[in-house]
């Protein structure tokens, strides 16, 4: 089929009437026969400088906001007001009906993938069609399908999702929205009925070069096209409160409040933990107020429920949460995922900075008399991190086994040398093969102890000096172990 048709409304012009349109991309990686490429502004380029690649993989003719004055063999043409026209572009492309998707992203620091997934299981347990798009790929419904790797993907890859989801209903969208994508706005102007900041602590300053730089793409999660107030945390980032520039108390005034401390807040709860590892939660929303009892969820995650339920609760009455079992709700894979072998434990998740590490080991300090450790840091990231997530494995575990998590194209050496500045190399084995370090880290496994390999959770490769080589954690307990993992 020619789509040219469904988009000339918009796009108005008569060049391309010979063209045969069938697909759609702004990388021109991805052209093929007949696609129409749009040429953009991207990171630190535009699409124009790619427009003889795209001719060459098979383009039909390229739309651009900005003049080409070379001619081509392809017809080119430029649309002044692109980025305000994308949106209607692609839902006409792929004829999707824009009213049909409710979409709702989340941001923090921690606990994006488990909050969105959590919302997208909560909807798929009350037999709603539903969407999560993240860090571990994108589930349409309950089928798993990778995506190009990043968090949050572009608004053409988005689409490419989405198509596959062309239903006369309402189809729930979760997105977890990384700092880079906030920064980049990857997602235009497309249309959120729901967002929520979960909390901010220093990261990614390899990219984003300073914390307050790190601050304001997170709050800006505010300034998307918001169709209702962006949630925040509040509690999660009082130590900021006093060191926020005007413009980013201004994002703060605009959003509503998730808080446990706070008796203003729009949405207010609280939780009592009980001795067999059960939690009641108390919420008082503004259309719910309920108490859930909760047994399947560890400690830290219980937030992040909280979270996943505030994100929806528009969309909730007291019948569903009443009727919502939440023994059912899964946990992404990699994300506080415990295994038994033989009565004992083996904890896997995907936490990768000193808070995440804290919140996860502190709790399970409350049932463990010794914990293990096996982690990991980036190379070529954030270095200020490195002896701050070893210092809180060392708070807490009798015996940490530093490895590789990723070192891309900076020497183990040097990244282990970073985690233990300032740090007691007593308990410590610095190993630099990973499953090496896990072989000899269960060794040290008992009933009285927990093994707790910490950093890339459902990753299925390694990167280092730009190869990806297979490698899973859990993958690799399993290989090690045979058949004694229940």
């Amino acid at each position: 089929m020619n789509k040219l048709s469904l988009i000339k409304p918009i796009i108005k012009t008569n060049v391309f009437d010979k063209c045969f349109i069938s697909s759609i991309t702004d990388d021109s990686r991805d052209v093929q026969k007949n696609s129409l490429f749009v040429a953009r502004h991207g990171i630190g380029s535009h699409g124009n400088e790619y427009i003889d690649e795209a001719i060459q993989r098979g383009a039909s003719c390229i739309i651009s906001d900005q003049s080409f004055e070379k001619e081509k063999d392809i017809p080119i043409y430029f649309l002044n007001n692109l980025e305000d026209q994308i949106l209607a572009i692609l839902f006409r492309f792929h004829e999707l009906i824009e009213d049909n998707f409710i979409f709702h992203g989340v941001t923090g620091t921690n606990g994006k993938t488990t909050t969105a997934f959590m919302a997208h299981n909560i909807m798929r347990g009350l037999k709603r069609p539903s969407i999560y798009i993240g860090t571990i790929g994108a589930y349409i419904n309950d089928e798993l399908t990778q995506t190009k790797g990043n968090t949050t993907p572009g608004i053409f890859e988005l689409f490419e999702i989405l198509k596959h989801f062309n239903l006369q209903k309402t189809i729930y969208v979760f997105l977890e929205i990384s700092s880079h994508a906030l920064e980049q706005k990857r997602l235009g102007i497309l249309p959120f009925f729901q967002t929520i900041l979960l909390n901010i602590q220093s990261d990614h300053l390899d990219y984003h070069k300073t914390y307050a730089n790190y601050i304001n793409a997170k709050l800006s999660i505010t300034n998307l096209n918001n169709k209702n107030p962006t949630i925040i945390f509040i509690d999660k980032i009082k130590d900021l409160l006093g060191s926020l520039s005007s413009d980013q108390e201004k994002k703060l005034s605009t959003s509503e409040f998730l808080s446990a401390k706070d008796s203003s807040a729009m949405y207010k709860y609280s939780v009592d933990h009980y001795p067999d590892e059960s939690s009641k939660i108390d919420l008082d929303f503004p259309n719910i107020k309920l108490s859930i009892h909760a047994s399947s969820f560890l400690k830290f995650n219980i937030e992040n429920y909280i979270s996943a339920i505030t994100l929806i609760s528009k969309h909730l009455s007291l019948t569903d949460l009443n009727d919502l079992d939440n023994t059912a709700i899964n946990l992404p894979q990699g994300r506080g995922e415990i295994l038994s072998l033989k009565n004992r434990k083996i904890l896997i998740d995907f936490a990768h900075d000193n808070l995440s590490f804290h919140n996860i080991l502190s709790e399970l300090a409350n049932s463990f008399n010794e914990i293990i450790v096996v982690f990991g840091c980036g190379g070529d990231r954030d270095k200020t991190k490195r002896p701050k997530m070893m210092k809180a494995a060392q708070d807490f575990a009798s015996k940490v086994f530093f490895t590789s998590d990723n070192n891309r194209y900076e020497s183990f050496s040097s990244i282990a040398l970073d985690a233990m500045q300032g740090n007691n190399h007593t308990g410590v084995e610095i190993i630099e093969d990973r499953q090496e370090a896990i072989r000899s880290a269960l060794q040290h496994l008992n009933k009285e102890n927990i093994l707790v390999i910490l950093g890339k959770g459902h990753e299925t490769d390694m990167d280092t000096l730009g190869k990806k080589v297979p490698f899973n954690d859990k993958d690799c307990i399993l290989k090690i172990m045979g058949n004694e993992i229940n």
